[in-house]
């Protein structure tokens, strides 16, 4: 669901349609993005258009990058050192 509002926003209905969920599906995935802060709503008339938030994506990317560069690091080296 993320994927399909990366570039662009879409309306909730397009969004159910290209993931192939029922609508009340889509609305709850859409919730938890909204929830996360991963997606911004914006209201045009009657419709809710959805475009992700890159910069809070970025947060999050980074957090990650942060929590698992050092036990990926530590991996890496005892894969290295271990006997063959």
């Amino acid at each position: 669901m993320l994927a399909l509002v990366w570039d662009q926003e879409r309306p909730a209905s397009a969004l159910a349609d290209a993931a192939g969920l029922s609508k009340s599906a889509a609305s709850q995935q859409l919730k938890l993005l909204r929830d996360a802060r991963l997606v911004a709503v914006r209201v045009d008339a009657t419709r809710r258009l959805y475009r992700a938030d890159l910069a809070r994506v970025a947060d999050i990317a980074a957090m990650l990058d942060q929590f698992w560069s050092r036990p990926l690091e530590r991996l890496r080296a005892a894969a290295e050192c271990a006997p063959s």
